[in-house]
């Protein structure tokens, strides 16, 4: 097969992976070198000023040993096969820059062999680039689950960015859809990268601390969310159940920050310079493949950036690629689901909110019509409203329609001169959605805009439910395997 073949299947098989943001990294250009790498941007997303970078993704080889159910270029999937030698695909990124084609590569691979042997071909590729080629550009290598430490730290050297994709939200989940994986395999990558990386001592001494353990026995009974993110594995499987995500030893506890994670991680410093994987390290999890809930889902990926310093947790809505009956047979994928998701990871990474706050056992999933900070409001008007003349920065960051850049210009605003309803849409608020839930100067700014007060919650929602909603699928559709939870 022709390399154009090769692209053509195997960049066509690397477009599900979602794990493609800004940067992160500045590895400056070296004298007789390629490139360079840029905290601005990668793959089709819009750098500070403006650019769209972009970035070569593609798969070593869509051969797999595995069978997970949610993928593509599982073993059972009868498709066309291809494969990359190393040199082959490093002289392939080398040229496709030269030609100003990207400004960088995102590396994965399916399992050929062994995970060993398939991480070190990955491998070989980065450090080609980086030795032989002089390649300073931007790279993101795929880790792949249950590599050995030392090829992942080899990973972490020669790339700005790696990453281990969690894919499904609980063990239960993984060791039905992807018997091959298990969390072991996943998480202890993951937390050799945290801790190669500096973490967490990068995190206050003086944070108090919040323990990740087992659920306790009788933790059933409390609820239907307690535990969630700790299942036991189910009988006949092969190992005994880790948490999930795992503690470091069967008698050590992870110590992780009682602060929000919003001001939890503005304490963090990343170096864009650093030596290992500069620009840290991203999961992805799939989105309606399993039965677990969006506060399922929200609670592990709190989780995974306070304990394992992840810089980004993306979900991807499962898309049916055949007929497995260990997922669901839905007709479109969904997406208003995942776009929901990705606001409350939003809210609890820049707001200020923890995932507990914006579900709970007597409210497991977003609700597709409103945002989650609207939806949230709503279900706490006794917080409401706020005077504009007095509120802290971490009160106007819980009204619906104000984000960080419009609060710190509330701020200071009001400290040179007085603020006005007529005004505030120049300070970058959402006045539809913020004006029911303020009041400046003692009036609720609604009433100023002659809007008058909406006294009942329910004709308040429909004010603020989203006007670029369709309907969709069922949040969750039914599996033949749920009522074995």
């Amino acid at each position: 097969m022709d390399v154009k073949g090769k692209i053509e299947i195997l960049a066509d098989a690397a477009k599900y992976d979602a794990s493609c943001s800004s940067s992160g990294s500045a590895r400056a250009s070296a004298p007789g070198g390629l490139g360079s790498a840029s905290v601005g941007g990668i793959c089709h997303s819009w750098s500070s000023d403006g650019r769209c970078i972009s970035l070569l993704k593609v798969l070593l080889t869509n051969v797999c040993a595995y069978d997970c159910a949610y993928c593509v270029n599982r073993r059972s999937n009868d498709l066309p096969r291809a494969s990359f030698e190393p040199e082959e695909l490093s002289r392939l990124i080398v040229d496709f820059y030269r030609r100003n084609y990207i400004e960088g590569a995102f590396l994965s691979s399916g399992v050929f062999g062994c995970p060993d042997s398939t991480m070190e071909r990955l491998v070989s590729v980065a450090r080609r680039l980086r030795t032989k080629e002089g390649f300073n550009g931007y790279i993101h290598l795929k880790i792949i689950p249950g590599s050995s430490e030392a090829l992942v730290l080899e990973a972490a050297r020669w790339a700005d960015r790696v990453s281990v994709n969690i894919e499904l939200p609980s063990a239960m989940s993984l060791s039905r859809i992807a018997p091959d994986k298990s969390p072991r395999a996943i998480f202890g990558p993951m937390r050799f990268l945290a801790q190669a990386s500096g973490y967490p001592a990068s995190i206050p001494p003086s944070a108090a601390p919040l323990t990740l353990e087992p659920p306790k026995e009788d933790s059933a009974a409390q609820g239907p969310l307690s535990g969630a993110l700790v299942p036991a594995t189910p009988k006949g499987s092969r190992e005994s159940a880790p948490a999930y995500p795992p503690t470091s030893s069967p008698n050590s506890r992870q110590v992780l920050p009682e602060v929000p994670l919003s001001f939890a991680a503005r304490r963090r410093r990343h170096n864009p310079r650093a030596e290992i994987i500069p620009a840290g390290q991203t999961t992805q999890l799939i989105v309606g493949a399993s039965p677990e809930s969006d506060a399922v889902i929200l609670s592990l990926a709190e989780n995974l950036y306070h304990g394992y310093d992840v810089r980004r947790v993306y979900y991807s809505a499962f898309i049916p690629t055949g007929s497995d009956p260990r997922v669901p047979q839905i007709s479109a994928p969904p997406l208003a689901r995942e776009h929901r998701l990705y606001q409350a990871d939003w809210l609890f990474r820049f707001y200020g909110f923890s995932a507990s706050e914006i579900l709970d056992s007597t409210h497991p999933f977003l609700d597709l019509r409103i945002d989650p900070k609207s939806d949230w409001a709503l279900r706490n008007l006794h917080r409401f409203p706020l005077e504009l003349c007095t509120a802290t920065y971490e009160e106007l960051l819980r009204v619906p329609g104000i984000g960080p850049k419009s609060a710190q210009r509330i701020i200071k605003a009001r400290r040179h001169s007085s603020l006005d309803a007529q005004s505030l849409h120049r300070l970058g608020i959402v006045m539809r959605r913020a004006c029911w839930f303020l009041t400046l100067k003692g009036r609720l700014v609604s009433q100023d805009l002659s809007l008058g007060r909406i006294e009942k919650p329910e004709l308040l929602k429909k004010i603020l439910l989203d006007p670029a909603f369709r309907p969709d699928e069922p949040q969750q559709p039914e599996l033949p395997w749920e009522e074995a939870r």
